[in-house]
């Protein structure tokens, strides 16, 4: 069996995550190569779609460039994940879509109308509307964003315009403050289709609990509320890899957002659970279940 990592220019933290799991799949007898998204590995010519890259009994695909994971699906690639469901947790906004109407709290959320040409003053009177829903402190968000990037905390509605004044140009949302989980997140992996695992993660200086070098994470004695609350999520997109980051509302759990590329060292640092392992195991029972039915 044979399979390949597909990864961003910028690999950033997914470094440590083919390491892991390369480490992991040299023990099952896999062979990997790593390939980077350079904008070479694929095209449409003479109306057919045309692959670089050797043939693969599955791709790990790791960056959030939807065409290659689609050139490569309608290839005969087998991705994981897939690049529907890359798509689904990469756009902030569909997430909420998705997950609305099926029992799953969430902050209310409002999505920001495009600005093509130029911030005029007809489109600030829309910020009013958000304003009276939302009210202060309130959190923005550009739709496609990670690691806390690209989230932005406004105060009242001076600081609201001078932000949406210069980022909309990008889908974006504006969701409810959610106040006693500042700071504070609970993250759920989920592996093969069940919760793996979860960690409680802290900020003592940001309200993104993620971001920068101030988050911090610990176990969680019990885990059952985020255990079900996770497999709802879970049977609704049938999920092979994500993480779930969710918030406490004063004892009632939120989605936040979910994570198709979700990094694990932090993860295992703080658990010691072998996510690695869990991964290279789901991913070899499917490749060998697929082969079975052919």
């Amino acid at each position: 069996m044979n399979g390949l990592f597909i990864v961003n220019q910028e690999i950033g933290h997914n470094a440590h995550k083919v390491a892991r799991l390369s480490e992991e799949f040299k023990k099952a007898s896999v062979d990997i190569e790593v390939f980077v998204n350079n904008g070479t590995l694929a095209s449409i010519k003479d109306n057919n779609v045309k692959i670089n890259l050797p043939k693969a009994d599955f791709v790990i695909y790791m960056d959030k460039d939807i065409y290659l994971a689609r050139l490569l699906e309608k290839a005969g690639y087998h991705l994981f994940n897939r690049a529907d469901f890359i798509k689904l947790c990469d756009d902030k906004m569909l997430t909420f879509i998705a997950c609305a109407d099926h029992d799953i709290p969430m902050p209310t959320t409002i999505s920001g109308p495009l600005v093509y040409y130029g911030l005029r003053e007809t489109h600030l009177s829309f910020l009013k509307k958000v304003e009276g829903e939302l009210g202060y402190p309130m959190v923005v968000k550009k739709v496609y964003g990670s690691l806390g990037e690209g989230v932005y905390l406004v105060n009242n509605y001076d600081e609201l315009a001078k932000l949406y004044a210069e980022i909309c140009r990008n889908p974006i949302v504006f969701q409810k403050y959610i106040s006693s989980s500042v700071g504070k997140s609970i993250r759920v992996l989920i592996i093969d289709g069940k919760v793996f695992g979860a960690f409680f993660r802290k900020n003592a200086r940001d309200f993104r609990s993620n971001y920068g070098e101030n988050a911090s994470g610990e176990i969680i004695p019990d885990m059952k509320k985020y255990v079900d609350f996770a497999e709802k999520i879970n049977q609704l997109f049938n999920i092979e890899y994500a993480g779930l980051d969710l918030l406490d509302n004063d004892g009632e759990l939120m989605l936040c957002e979910m994570n198709s590329n979700a990094f694990f060292e932090e993860f295992e640092n703080i658990t010691r659970l072998n996510v690695a392992k869990a991964v290279v195991d789901m991913i070899i029972r499917k490749v060998n279940l697929k082969n079975e039915q052919k």
